[in-house]
């Protein structure tokens, strides 16, 4: 629900990137919101997953807009400590774009690229989720697992 009414997303990943750029050195999300927020506009788009976590309140205020929702990442890779999340859920859980916040990126598969195995790598989002939730309780936590999980993840 968003705002008490249900919310069908319609959404893509958002992972801005010059030709010739490598991510995540060359994300640009400020170099391309304009331009791709008026295609995403012009799809119907009203939600965006990002790989990188959009810090700039200039670009959340361009999709905010737009009605753009974000899926923001704060969390994907496990050489980065947990204590990481807070800076980044505190500058940013006021701004009315952010619809929820993102652990991990297939991270069953690449051990949040730092080849953790599984069960190193589900404790540790475990505690990611735990660290926001711990700084806000107003947004969900979404976490991009590569398949369908087991019952017991």
């Amino acid at each position: 629900l968003v705002d008490g009414k249900p919310m069908h997303i319609k959404g893509v990943n958002w992972n801005p990137v010059r030709r010739g750029g490598v991510h995540p050195r060359n994300v640009d999300f400020r170099g391309f919101v304009e331009s791709d927020s008026d295609l995403m506009v012009a799809a119907g788009i009203n939600a965006v997953r990002t790989y990188e976590t959009i810090m700039d309140r200039d670009v959340l205020d361009i999709l905010w807009r737009k009605r753009i929702y974000v899926l923001n990442s704060v969390y994907i890779n496990g050489h980065v400590p947990i204590s990481a999340i807070v800076e980044k859920v505190k500058a940013l859980m006021d701004h009315p774009a952010i619809l929820i916040w993102v652990v991990g990126n297939e991270w069953n598969y690449n051990g949040l690229y730092a080849g953790l195995p599984f069960p190193k790598a589900l404790s540790t989002v475990a505690e990611a989720v735990r660290t926001i939730k711990g700084h806000d309780t107003t947004h969900p936590v979404a976490t991009i697992h590569g398949e369908l999980p087991s019952p017991q993840t």
